[in-house]
């Protein structure tokens, strides 16, 4: 049965009224029109949609680089503001007695009988400041000159604590502490 179908396709008088049938001439058209979607379909994609995935991906790159960069410059601005605090914070060299004077009073305060207050050359340093030490010498009770260096670690003054010698002598304990602050040049106010 399917061999008689086959020998009839054929034969030239049933391949010629299938060629000029009108269901060919319809999908002689359906096929041409497929292929010529296809090649539109192809030339489309080659000529805008694959330069614009790159172009598409070297925006997105940019677009990250420039959300980086102005990240940083946002923090930068914030750093700038705080570091311009601090900086406004550091005492000049006339602010130095002043700073003595805090210091003199907390140790009163605290029941410390203070000598006299030496202070080192200051040593120039980066960025227009000073480093400046200092001695002061104090003495009293062990609890009283632990609260005393505990409220010089915790002060909002920018001074720090370099060295402390401590010697016990008839029941009061003596100490040495070498100070250290920096101080900002003439020119920088």
């Amino acid at each position: 049965m399917w061999r008689s179908r086959i020998k009839n396709i054929w034969q030239p008088e049933r391949l010629r009224a299938l060629v000029g049938s009108l269901a060919t001439e319809r999908l002689k058209a359906v096929v041409i029109l497929s292929s010529g979607l296809m090649a539109l379909n192809l030339l489309v994609y080659g000529v805008a949609v694959a330069p614009a995935a790159r172009r598409f991906d070297a925006d997105r790159q940019q677009y990250g680089n420039l959300k980086k960069e102005h990240a940083e410059a946002v923090i930068f601005q914030k750093q700038k503001r705080l570091f311009t605090g601090i900086t406004a914070g550091i005492p000049t060299q006339k602010d130095v007695p002043l700073l003595i004077k805090d210091l003199m009073q907390t140790a009163r305060r605290l029941h410390l009988s203070v000598e006299a207050v030496n202070s080192d050359i200051p040593t120039p340093g980066s960025g227009g400041l000073t480093m400046l030490t200092f001695t002061f010498p104090a003495s009293g009770a062990y609890a009283d000159i632990k609260r005393f260096i505990y409220e010089v670690e915790t002060s909002d003054r920018i001074v720090g604590i370099q060295d402390v010698k401590l010697s016990a002598e008839k029941g009061r304990v003596r100490m040495q502490m070498k100070l250290v602050t920096y101080i900002r040049g003439e020119r920088e106010q």
